[in-house]
């Protein structure tokens, strides 16, 4: 039996996104939350081929949030890529497009895009094909996790840039490490989950086994067996994690206790209600640290751990 969780909207992103389309949702460690509007008709496609550069240069829309508050609002003109996420990059912004080809050794899709916060466009960087999340720390390292395509190959990329499934870069690109299963079977197929807590603390959950796996300093110090498959965001507080949704219901909310030797124990189900009553459905989901961020029909909401934790107590 699920328990029910009031949640009240923070803000109306309803003014920002009106002449465009949100292409990519984001949070990051600073707590400021991030969306890229799209000013103009997108050209994703081009048969069954993702597009990694449109056949026109996009206009796009970056704007940043701290609760209600806008901390910045600006426009980036003529550039070339797809875009699907951001993130901060130290004081610059980091966008992202989730596919790159490979044609060659010296011709491939440097998917990575830092803009200075005045629009002005900095450098390009390879981040590899198949990105499917991305968070930075507040020193300018850049957590990419990758979906299958990235890992396993595809568009030219027969040694794949993803194949470890999590990579952490420098700012330029120089890439610091990649993931190391913590035991026999724990592999990465597939990056469900992100959550970049700390500069230190690194939280993944991913496909076939679904672990949650704790990295400290970029090791793997810890994992949990979760008995959940396809959640795409968790939130983590102490002992505490707390999943949104799995492949049977998108908008549920599951809360683990985290106990010793990898063991996970279900403490709650839970769902959400708004100030109408109504269960809000979620159209872009991202969590940091101890926060779930959601955007539901044109409002930002927030839940937290610690707010799960109370509600069942």
């Amino acid at each position: 039996m699920k328990n029910f969780l009031r949640v009240t909207p923070i803000v109306s992103i309803a003014s920002y996104v009106e002449d465009g389309e949100v292409v990519a949702f984001n949070v990051g460690l600073d707590g400021l939350v991030y969306l890229v509007v799209a000013l103009n008709p997108l050209d994703y496609r081009n048969g069954n081929f993702a597009k990694t550069v449109s056949d026109r240069p996009q206009t796009y829309r970056v704007f940043a949030l701290r609760g209600d508050q806008p901390v910045f609002d600006l426009v980036i003109e003529g550039e070339p890529f797809n875009i699907h996420d951001v993130q901060p990059l130290g004081k610059d912004l980091l966008l992202v497009c989730s596919r790159s080809y490979y044609r060659s050794q010296d011709d491939f899709d440097k998917n990575g895009r830092v803009y200075a916060r005045d629009g002005t466009f900095i450098r390009e960087i390879l981040l590899g094909d198949g990105i499917g999340r991305v968070q930075t720390t507040s020193d300018g390292v850049i957590w990419t996790g990758y979906f299958d395509e990235g890992v396993f190959g595809n568009y030219g990329w027969k040694s794949p840039v993803g194949a470890s499934g999590l990579i952490a870069w420098d700012s330029a690109g120089n890439k610091l490490y990649d993931f190391k299963p913590p035991g026999p079977g724990l592999d990465i197929c597939d990056c469900y989950a992100l959550n970049v807590a700390t500069e230190r603390d690194v939280w993944c959950y991913y496909y076939t086994a679904f672990p949650l796996v704790h990295l400290h300093d970029r090791k793997a110090e810890s994992f949990w067996r979760i008995p959940l498959g396809g959640s795409h965001a968790f939130a983590i507080s102490g002992r505490h994690a707390l999943f949104r949704g799995g492949y049977k219901d998108r908008d549920t909310y599951q809360l683990f206790l985290l106990g010793k030797n990898g063991n996970a124990e279900l403490i709650a189900k839970m769902g959400l209600r708004n100030n109408d009553g109504n269960e809000p459905i979620a159209n872009w989901v991202v969590a940091r640290a101890d926060n779930i961020h959601f955007v539901s029909n044109g409002f930002l909401y927030r839940i937290d751990v610690q707010t799960a934790i109370n509600a069942v107590e």
